[in-house]
Parts: C-alpha cells; sequence; structure tokens
C-alpha cells in the first residue's frame, strides 16, 4: 500500500494504462522498458530486465498485469524510502553527501565490521560516479538499487 501523501491505486492505474500501448491489459518488456524510460532511468538493458522479472511475479508469464505493476510499484517505493533513510541517518554533516568517514561508518556497521578498508574504497569508487570523493544520494540509490 502506498504511503500517506505517496501516489495512489488510481494513479498507478493510469500510469499502467498510459504504458500499456496496445492496450491489451499487460505490458510487454518493451513497454515496462518505457515505463523506466519516461522515469528516467539509467539502467542496462540487463538491469530492465531484472526488474521485469521482479515485476512479473511467480507466475513468470512475461507480462505485467496491472495488479502485478501496483504491487511491484508499492515494493520498489518502498525500498527506495528505506534507502533514502538509510542515506540521511548516516549523512551526519547534513549536506546531502556521503563522505568517505560517513560511507565507512555504514559500511562497517551494516557488515558487523567485517568489511575492510581496501573493500570499503572499492565501493567507494564504484558509486563515486563523477569522482568528488563523495556519495550523493542518487549515487547511493544507484549503487542500492
Amino acid at each position: 500500500m502506498a504511503k500517506k501523501g505517496g501516489p495512489n491505486k488510481d494513479q498507478y492505474r493510469e500510469l499502467f494504462k498510459k504504458f500499456d500501448a496496445d492496450g491489451n491489459g499487460y505490458l510487454s518488456i518493451s513497454e515496462f522498458r518505457n515505463v523506466l524510460k519516461a522515469a528516467d532511468s539509467n539502467l542496462k538493458d540487463s538491469q530492465i530486465a531484472q526488474f521485469f522479472l521482479f515485476f512479473d511475479g511467480e507466475k513468470g508469464d512475461r507480462r505485467i498485469t496491472e495488479e502485478e505493476f501496483s504491487k511491484g510499484l508499492d515494493q520498489v517505493l518502498s525500498y527506495v524510502a528505506k534507502v533514502k533513510d538509510l542515506f540521511k541517518k548516516y549523512d551526519s554533516s547534513g549536506d546531502g553527501f556521503l563522505d568517505r568517514t560517513e560511507l565507512r561508518k555504514l559500511l562497517t556497521d551494516a557488515s558487523g565490521g567485517k568489511m575492510t578498508t581496501s573493500e570499503m574504497d572499492q565501493i567507494l569508487k564504484d558509486a563515486d560516479r563523477n569522482r568528488d570523493n563523495q556519495i550523493s544520494l542518487n549515487e547511493f540509490l544507484d549503487a542500492c538499487c
């Protein structure tokens, strides 16, 4: 169920209908790709395929019903909200970025202290797309999602 103030089922339905180009009541992989493109997603084809399978659910019939779409959106939006909360929790400076120290604290807590400095540095390097030695919320979301 969507959070108060968040998208509701009517909005999900309208979004689904908008991208169900052929009107058959299902989203194909190409229609689903258009949903993600409209959301300014920079996902690779392999990632789009993974999301498609996630939304497709247990039936695995390679088409997404309106119900599957709604359920998938709820789950994704809930996950993104949790990731944003995690980011805010560790952004101790409140500047909207995780610097090396803040990221190390997050990774140390998440790994129970089992992650090496080298592993942490690699995660920072991989997540820091613009190479400014800090992780923005968008970079963090991309790395986590």
